[in-house]
C-alpha cells in the first residue's frame, strides 16, 4: 500500500472509531488499539508532511453535537491531550518544557486519568446554572438537568464568587456498573461494554430521571475559567476547589524532578486495581499558571499538559479447572474456572472460554498459568498461555461428549461451532427455560425468579413450566418454603394467574424456540392468530413471513414437530393460558403498512414495549433499514441503522415525536 493510501486509510478509520467513541458511546476496539493508530498517523504526517490533510483526526477532538440536546459554544476550548507510551517519552517531554521555560521555578502536578466523560459545569453567584458535554471542543451538549442528578456535584457553592467554570470527568463506579448490567440482561436489554460506555450513555439521556437511577459520579481537574480570584499554582486551584465541596482530582501528587514524576506515574498505575473506578492513564501538567500560558497550546491540545497511558491491563493466573454450562437451548459453554485475581477492579475468578475451537487454538490446558485480560469489558476473557510455564502434569481440555447436567449425548450441527444437548428433559435446561418463560419480555411473571425456581425443583413442586399453574393446588407445599408466607404464596399465586391472559406474542417468545425473539413472536401470533394455526403451519408458509428466512422458519416447525412441545403446548391451555392473539381493535389499524425500525437505547420505552405499541396499531416491526421502512425510532448510541435510514431519506424519529404520533393515532 502506497504511504498516501495509508494515511487516508488511517483517517477514515479514526474517523469511524471517533464517532463510535465521542457520539454513539459504543467503541469496538480498545483505547490502546485507538491511540497505536493515531500515533502511527501522526509519525507519517510529521514524515510525509506533503499528504497531511487540514481536517486530519490528529488535528480535533473527535465527537460532534447530538443534535438532541441544545448546543453550547465553549468560552474556554475544551481541548484533548497528547498521549505518550513509555518512560522515554516521559522524559522527552519533560526536557521540552524545562528547555521552553528555562526556569528553576518549575513543578509537576501528576494526576489519575479518569475513564470517563468529559464535561464543563458554570456557576453564577453560586448557583450550578449549565453543564455541557466537550462535544468536538469548541461546541457540545447541554445536559445541565442530567448533571444535576449527580450527587457528589455541588449545586451550589460560595456565594461571594461571581462566575467559575469547571472541568471535570463524569464516570460510573464499578459496583454501579454491574448492577446497571445486571438489571438490563434481567431486561432483555442491550448490556454496556465498560463503565465509561454506561456513564457516557447515561448522561446522555433525554429523560433525567433515567441518569439519576444510574448513580453517575465526578472528579473536577480543572478550572477552565473563574472571576474575583486567581491561583498561583493548579495544586493551589485544586485544593481550592476541594473546599468548595467538589471531588477535585483525588490522590493528584506535586513533583519537582523526572525521578519524582515517573515514581508518581508508577504509583498510580499500581494502585489502579484497588480503586472503586477505571482509570486508564495518568497526566502530568505543569504547576505553575504563569509558565503554562508561556508554553501555550496547539489547536488541539496544551503544550504543558501531556497524558501518559496504561497498557490494558492483563493478570496472569492458574487455570484450575473448566466446567461447562448449560443454556436453555442446550448450548454447552465452557468456562475456566481461575486462581483468583484482582483485575481492573474486581476479582476474576472465572473467564469465558468460548467454545472447543478457542480452547484448541489457544491449546488452554487445565493447570496453565494464563493471561487474562478485562480492560473494563464485561466478561474477563484469556488471551494466552504461558508455554513456559506449563506444568508437566498439565492435562488438555475435551469437551464432554455427553451433557454434564443430564449425561445424554451431545451434538454439534454441520457450521456450528457449539455442542448442544438435545434432551429436552436436561434439568439445566429445564430451569433456564423457566427463567426465560417468566422473564420480563416473557410471561412476565412477578416474583418467579432464580432463588424461586431453584426451590421449586429441588421441592419436586414443578418439573415443566406448565407445572407453574398448578402451583395453586399445591399451596401447602408451598407456604413451608423458604421465606414463603401465606403472604408471599398469595402474591406469587395472584402473578401466575395473572400471567395467564397475557397476549399470544408472550408465550410465543416465552416458549423459547431457537432463533426466535420478542419481534419474530409478534409476527407469528399476529400472522397466525392462533396457536392451533401455528402449530400447523408449513415451512413455506413461515419462511414467506417479514424478516423470516429458512433458517427461522425451519426452527419454528422444528419445534411444533415434536410430541413433547405439543403437549407442553395442551397442558398450557388446559391450564387456561390465553392461545389466541387479540385482533379486534377499536382503533382500527392507522399504521397499517407502516415499517417501523427500532435502533439505539430508548430511554422511555424498553424495546419490547415500543415494538408492543407498533404492532398494536397495526404496524410492522422490521430489524433492518430498506427502502421500504416508513420510519426509524432512533433512541441514544443509534448506530449504522440510523446512518443508514439517512443515507435513504427515511425519516428518523425522536421518542417525543413517536409519543405524539401514537397519542393521535389513538385519537387522543
Amino acid at each position: 500500500m502506497e504511504i498516501w493510501e495509508r494515511m487516508e486509510f488511517l483517517r477514515k478509520e479514526l474517523e469511524k472509531h471517533n464517532k463510535l467513541y465521542y457520539e454513539n458511546d459504543a467503541p469496538v476496539i480498545s483505547d490502546f488499539e485507538y491511540d497505536a493508530l493515531l500515533r502511527e498517523l501522526e509519525d507519517l504526517e510529521a514524515k510525509y508532511p506533503i499528504y497531511a490533510t487540514p481536517d486530519s483526526p490528529t488535528k480535533h477532538v473527535g465527537g460532534r453535537v447530538n443534535e438532541k440536546f441544545s448546543k453550547v459554544t465553549h468560552e474556554v476550548p475544551m481541548k484533548s491531550l497528547g498521549d505518550i507510551f513509555s518512560k522515554e517519552e516521559v522524559l522527552e517531554f519533560l526536557q521540552r518544557v524545562r528547555q521552553s521555560v528555562d526556569t528553576e521555578e518549575l513543578s509537576f502536578v501528576v494526576e489519575r486519568k479518569i475513564d470517563g466523560l468529559s464535561v464543563s459545569v458554570e456557576y453564577e453567584n453560586g448557583n450550578l446554572v449549565r453543564a455541557s458535554t466537550r462535544g468536538d471542543g469548541l461546541v457540545g451538549e447541554d445536559i445541565t438537568e442530567n448533571a444535576r442528578t449527580i450527587k457528589n456535584l455541588p449545586k451550589r457553592i460560595d456565594p461571594s464568587i461571581p462566575y467559575l467554570e469547571v472541568r471535570g470527568e463524569v464516570y460510573m463506579p464499578f459496583e454501579v456498573f454491574l448492577r446497571v448490567n445486571e438489571q438490563a440482561e434481567l431486561s432483555g436489554e442491550k448490556l454496556f461494554a465498560n463503565p465509561r460506555n454506561a456513564a457516557a450513555g447515561s448522561l446522555r439521556q433525554l429523560n433525567a430521571k433515567i441518569t439519576a437511577e444510574r448513580e453517575l459520579s465526578i472528579f473536577v481537574f480543572n478550572i477552565q475559567a473563574i472571576r474575583g480570584k486567581s491561583f498561583q499554582s493548579h495544586a493551589e486551584s485544586l485544593r481550592f476547589l476541594s473546599d468548595l465541596g467538589f471531588e477535585a482530582s483525588p490522590g493528584f501528587i506535586e513533583c519537582k524532578t523526572d525521578e519524582q514524576i515517573w515514581e508518581a506515574i508508577e504509583e498510580i498505575g499500581e494502585s489502579r486495581g484497588s480503586l472503586s473506578y477505571g482509570i486508564d492513564g495518568a497526566v502530568i501538567k505543569v504547576n505553575e499558571i504563569e509558565l503554562r500560558e508561556k508554553l501555550g497550546e496547539t489547536a488541539k491540545i496544551p503544550r504543558w499538559a501531556i497524558a501518559y497511558k496504561y497498557p490494558p491491563e492483563q493478570k496472569e493466573t492458574r487455570l484450575l479447572d473448566v466446567e461447562v454450562t448449560v443454556g436453555r437451548t442446550g448450548k454447552l459453554t465452557p468456562v475456566a474456572i481461575l486462581e483468583p485475581v484482582h483485575l481492573a477492579g474486581t476479582t476474576v475468578s472465572k473467564a469465558t472460554l468460548n467454545n472447543a475451537d478457542f480452547i484448541r487454538d489457544k491449546d488452554v490446558r487445565i493447570g496453565d498459568m494464563v493471561i487474562v485480560r478485562k480492560a473494563g469489558e464485561i466478561i474477563p476473557e484469556i488471551v494466552s498461555v504461558n508455554v513456559e510455564k506449563r506444568p508437566s502434569d498439565a492435562k488438555p481440555f475435551q469437551m464432554p461428549d455427553r451433557c454434564p447436567a443430564c449425561g445424554e449425548p451431545v451434538f454439534r450441527s454441520e457450521g456450528e461451532a457449539a455442542l448442544r444437548c438435545l434432551n429436552e428433559q436436561c434439568p439445566a435446561q429445564t430451569y433456564r427455560a423457566m427463567m426465560h418463560f417468566a422473564s420480563k419480555d416473557a410471561m412476565n411473571i412477578d416474583g418467579v425468579g432464580p432463588s424461586l425456581i431453584n426451590l421449586l425443583l429441588s421441592a419436586d413442586l414443578i418439573h415443566d413450566v406448565a407445572d407453574l399453574y398448578t402451583l395453586g393446588e399445591k399451596k401447602d407445599a408451598l407456604m413451608v418454603l423458604d421465606r414463603m408466607g401465606e403472604s408471599s404464596a398469595n402474591n406469587l399465586l395472584a402473578a401466575i394467574e395473572d400471567s395467564k391472559s397475557r397476549p399470544l406474542s408472550r408465550l410465543i417468545a416465552a416458549l423459547g424456540i431457537r432463533n426466535v425473539g420478542v419481534v419474530a413472536a409478534r409476527t407469528l401470533a399476529k400472522s397466525f392468530g392462533s396457536m392451533d394455526s401455528l402449530m400447523n403451519a408449513t415451512v413455506l408458509e413461515l419462511a414467506a413471513l417479514p424478516d423470516f428466512g429458512m433458517i427461522t422458519a425451519q426452527s419454528v416447525a422444528d419445534f411444533f414437530a415434536k410430541e413433547s412441545n405439543r403437549e407442553l403446548i395442551s397442558k398450557l391451555a388446559e391450564y387456561g393460558v390465553n392461545m389466541v392473539e387479540e385482533t379486534s381493535s377499536s382503533l382500527g389499524d392507522p399504521w397499517a403498512g407502516k415499517v417501523f425500525v427500532l435502533t439505539g437505547t430508548l430511554s422511555r420505552y424498553t424495546r419490547s414495549e415500543a415494538t408492543e405499541i407498533i404492532l398494536s396499531l397495526g404496524g410492522t416491526a422490521s430489524s433492518s433499514v430498506s427502502k421500504n421502512t416508513s420510519y426509524v425510532l432512533a433512541g441514544e448510541a443509534a448506530g449504522s441503522k440510523l446512518t443508514k435510514a439517512q443515507n435513504l431519506g427515511v425519516t428518523i424519529l425522536t421518542e417525543e415525536q413517536f409519543e405524539q404520533m401514537v397519542k393521535e393515532a389513538k385519537g387522543q
